[in-house]
């Protein structure tokens, strides 16, 4: 049943994180551009901190997750909204580093821990519509998480966005501690499958699983520079907060609509269309951007495209988990498909960072070939396991 106790505690919990780490997504680089007279560079680099150690500490996570059970994994991950929150009320660049460290350890144990409890959670036969719904919450939470964080930062400033933010985590690990349960077929307690070849080389070195990475890493460079360079290009054509967060918002809610099309469309009819069409049109707003990166009418358009189909291949990604690991290893490949991702979100950080005072358009053109990249992984996994694998 789709509506269990433990996929609705899931989701709120997942909104609720959403919610409150919006700000850090949206609002971090105008931060330092605004208050702290940094450059993109510098907003690069604080990102690439918490991108570094979230795909780190996601790897132990996952294994973890195997071991322990994904429930006290994603309780950890609880705590990386609280040390956002903190991110707007210090000004001293220690400080923001030694938060960024912190986020980086926490966000890493958030992602392998819900993901792999939103495996356990549901039957394989629903993973598709379930990993819509625990992508909508992420999506809503940022969504409405930005529609609020931006006027409070134009009225009152940071550090009243920071507090309040502060204030709502404490709520929110409250409520995890209490209402969220533990979900079955968790332990692996040995740590080990058949005689050793459950260790992560044997996982990691599989064509299939290579694939698979393939289409999480190279679509996620495309993303990391958008996420990056999308608010500052608004923020400079505009001079206002508000026009960021708000276009924030609206790029998160049309992305919902189609999450929840791909994952039902991925029950119904299959892993691979979802797959291929998602990266394919990722690929087409890719070129959208580049080519109209100086009207903001275009910036919102072929942004809000870029953030419907990347939010849709994201929507995919636990139903391949599920499809492709064994039961022991899930925990294991959702770890290092995150660190993957982490991997994807740095490098498109730093590549958006540094080419977008020099060359906005080529951050674009850049990211088109890194998604077209994923529709060729694509295509090389379905036929690889699409005969076979095509409606389980």
């Amino acid at each position: 049943m789709l509506l269990s106790r433990p996929f609705i505690s899931l989701l709120l919990v997942s909104f609720g994180i959403s919610f409150l780490n919006a700000p850090r997504y949206a609002l971090l680089p105008v931060y330092v551009e605004a208050d702290l007279l940094r450059t993109p560079v510098f907003s690069a680099g604080l990102k690439a901190i918490f991108l570094i150690l979230g795909g780190l500490f996601a790897l132990p996570a996952g294994s973890l997750a195997d071991r322990w059970g994904p429930r006290r994994v994603y309780l950890i991950g609880t705590l990386t909204p609280a040390l956002a929150a903190i991110v707007f009320l210090s000004s001293d660049v220690r400080a923001l580093a030694l938060f960024c460290i912190g986020i980086g350890i926490t966000s890493g144990f958030d992602s392998a821990g819900g993901q792999s409890y939103l495996i356990r959670a549901v039957d394989p036969k629903l993973i598709g519509t379930a990993s819509a719904g625990y992508f909508l919450g992420n999506t809503l939470g940022t969504s409405l998480g930005n529609l609020v964080a931006g006027p409070i930062a134009d009225q009152q400033g940071y550090g009243a966005l920071g507090k309040l933010a502060l204030i709502g985590c404490g709520v929110l690990v409250i409520g995890a501690l209490v209402g969220l349960p533990h979900v079955q077929g968790t332990p692996n307690q040995n740590g080990s499958g058949n005689n050793g070849e459950d260790k992560p080389p044997r996982l990691i070195w599989r064509k299939d699983v290579l694939l698979l990475l393939g289409i999480r890493y190279l679509p996620t460079c495309f993303w990391g520079a958008v996420t990056l360079v999308l608010p500052l290009l608004i923020f400079r054509a505009t001079g206002s907060n508000t026009a960021v967060t708000t276009f924030s918002a609206v790029k998160l809610g049309v992305a919902a609509c189609f999450q929840l099309l791909t994952g039902r469309a991925s029950d119904r009819h299959g892993r691979w269309a979802p797959i291929l069409i998602a990266a394919g049109i990722e690929t087409i707003s890719a070129i959208g951007l580049a080519i109209w990166c100086d009207s903001v009418t275009g910036l919102y358009v072929w942004g809000i495209m870029a953030a419907a189909s990347a939010w849709s291949l994201s929507t995919t990604m636990p139903g391949l988990i599920q499809l492709i690991a064994r039961d022991e290893e899930k925990g294991k490949l959702v770890g290092t498909a995150h660190f993957v991702w982490s991997a994807g979100m740095l490098t498109g950080n730093l590549g958006g960072g540094w080419l977008v005072d020099r060359s906005a358009s080529l951050v674009f053109y850049v990211g088109g070939i890194f998604c077209f990249g994923a529709c060729l992984c694509g295509i090389g996994l379905w036929r690889g396991r699409g005969t076979t694998d095509e409606h389980r």
